[in-house]
């Protein structure tokens, strides 16, 4: 076993929030950690690993159409940087920690988009239908909540659960949510302020004689080249509720992907993005870290920083607007209301104002940044 690993922070623990607690976007800390059962020989757990850590990525989880993808899955210890063994309900599991920087690159080589560590956090209300009767499932505890959680977490699907409070119920029903009746879930759900909002219902069906479990969901999603949120719905169908589970989390994470991942490009862009709010250097390199951090960012430079405000030189994979829908989800950036009116905060040309550079390269910087088109600008929120 190798030494020196250092265990990664698991989604499934950050699920459940505090009461009361507005919800944020997550960046997901544990893409390229997989968990394994060490039951198997060396290349299959190898193989399993890399192809759990490729599925979290692009939500693709048959590769047949893949075959240097396949090819790859079995080479996969070259794409393991660290593994330990654990124990996990009597059994004996392995952590495994592939390397990302042959893993991004193998997928943008075949042209598939990556699905990077910033998602949104999703509020999910969880009803079930049994006997002609519908109720909440309202415990963390109830055997569909714990069969549930871990397979989103799994796939890298950040979600919560509401306190099912007094407040809650007396604005929500279980026939509301049942039904899909969004205003009603809509305003039972603003209090905890979530990037998106998902509702699950259980529920069983025959098909030709046989009886099989059904879980129903709607969820709140951007069109394409709009704001306004749309609502998905979708069913999968199986003989038990694992199946099912897994089912669901295969679906989902397929058409999460499918909308928010990106294709990295070979040839790279620059542009200009503008911070405000900036109040000591600390928080310059705070929000330098935190846009290099993005999936697509090939490196960021400081161009300028002036009483509390920064422009940073940012060099691009993916498009400025993808960069923008990623940093949406950024609870430590938002849309600068110096950028209102621009659609997406984008500018569409011209020099953001009151820019001045400071130190003993003022006059050089300033001579060079002044001709700057400033392409996004934003306001550092301080945590």
């Amino acid at each position: 076993m190798r030494q020196g690993f250092q265990p990664m922070s698991i989604l499934l623990a950050g699920m459940l929030l505090l009461a009361g607690n507005p919800l944020a976007a997550v960046e997901v800390d544990a893409l390229y950690l997989a968990d394994v059962s060490a039951d198997q020989t060396q290349r299959q757990w190898q193989n399993n690993a890399l192809a759990q850590v490729i599925t979290r990525l692009t939500g693709i989880n048959n590769f047949s159409d893949y075959p240097e993808i396949t090819r790859e899955l079995n080479n996969a210890g070259r794409y393991v940087k660290q593994f330990e063994s654990h124990r996990h309900n009597g059994d004996t599991r392995l952590k495994v920690l592939l390397d990302a920087s042959l893993i991004n690159p193998l997928l943008q080589q075949q042209g598939i988009a990556i699905w990077g560590a910033h998602r949104p956090e999703i509020l999910v209300w969880i009803v079930q239908q049994q006997a002609g009767e519908r109720r909440f499932l309202r415990q963390p505890e109830h055997e569909l909540v714990k069969l549930l959680l871990p397979h989103l977490a799994e796939n890298g699907i950040p979600v919560t659960l509401p306190l099912y409070d007094i407040e809650d119920l007396s604005q929500l029903s279980e026939t509301d949510v049942w039904a899909g009746f969004w205003q009603s879930i809509n305003q039972a759900s603003s209090r905890y302020r979530p990037d998106r909002v998902m509702t699950i219902a259980f529920d069983e069906v025959n098909r030709d004689g046989a009886t099989l479990q059904r879980l129903s969901w709607q969820r709140q999603s951007t069109g394409p080249g709009t704001e306004q949120n749309r609502i998905i719905r979708n069913e999968v169908t199986a003989v038990d509720h694992l199946a099912l589970v897994q089912a669901f989390s295969t679906t989902l994470t397929r058409e999460l992907a499918a909308e928010q991942a990106v294709l990295l490009q070979p040839q790279t862009q620059t542009f200009q993005l503008e911070v405000e709010n900036l109040n000591t250097l600390a928080d310059v390199v705070a929000v330098e870290r935190l846009i290099g951090r993005v999936l697509g960012v090939a490196s960021v430079t400081l161009s300028q920083f002036s009483a509390n405000r920064a422009q940073f030189a940012v060099e691009l994979q993916i498009e400025l607007a993808q960069l923008s829908r990623i940093l949406q989800w950024e609870p430590s950036l938002q849309i600068s209301e110096v950028a209102a009116g621009r659609e997406g905060g984008i500018y569409l040309g011209g020099i953001a104002p009151g820019l001045r550079p400071v130190g003993p390269r003022s006059e050089a910087v300033s001579s060079l940044n002044m001709t700057r088109q400033v392409h996004a600008s934003y306001r550092f929120i301080r945590r």
